[in-house]
């Protein structure tokens, strides 16, 4: 007679040890699942132009420990497959985004507007267009995203710069229209920032 007992005993103990390799496999998973899970958490808020704060993924639906959220995000560096995701430190938080969707200068500007660091993120963006391409910042830009600036907020933080003195390379040029432009006298002077601002608004319209 067959003893079904120890049949039934050998199957569940051959049950029970399959159980515990797929449950081991899962848990080895886990760290992956939650890097990737991270990046396209990034890689959708980059995409509706949204910069993502290190600290949301602290709350639902992540809910990560903030030890656990510092692994990931090394290990997002350390992947090639997530080599797009970025990261900027803020006065006091960490900010990700992903080059697929988002420009880093354009994620920096989105911090200086985060943080509300209005003096910096305007005097900033006047001496980086000034340098790089060189030309004039119409003024008009701040009323855009990410500034998103009235003409009212913009001109009582532009009066408050003009009085700093870490700003003080920060000029004006109007054109013959009266459309204000700033540059940055570091990187280019009074003349060439007031025919480029004249070329933009007017002669440009009358010599396409």
């Amino acid at each position: 007679m067959i003893d079904n007992s120890v049949e039934d005993r050998n199957n569940e103990e051959e049950f029970e040890s399959d159980f515990i390799s797929e449950e081991n496999d899962a848990f080895e998973d886990a760290p992956d699942d939650k890097v990737a899970e991270l990046a396209i958490l990034i890689r959708d808020k980059s995409y509706e132009g949204i910069l993502a704060n290190a600290e949301d993924f602290l709350d639902e639906p992540m809910s990560l420990e903030v030890e656990n959220l510092l692994e990931i995000i090394e290990e997002l560096k350390a992947r090639e497959e997530f080599s797009d995701i970025c990261t900027i430190n803020g006065k006091e938080k960490m900010y990700l985004y992903s080059e697929q969707y988002m420009t880093g200068k354009y994620a920096k500007m989105m911090v200086l507007v985060e943080e509300n660091d209005l003096f910096k993120t305007i005097s900033e963006t006047v001496r980086e267009e000034s340098r790089i391409y060189p030309r004039p910042t119409d003024v008009r830009l701040f009323g855009k995203s990410p500034f998103k600036l009235s003409k009212e907020e913009f001109a009582e933080v532009y009066e408050q710069l003009k009085k700093n003195e870490e700003y003080k390379d920060i000029q004006e040029t109007r054109a013959s229209n009266n459309a204000l432009y700033l540059y940055s006298d570091k990187f280019m002077r009074k003349a060439h920032a007031a025919s480029l601002a004249e070329w933009i608004e007017v002669e440009s319209e009358q010599n396409p």
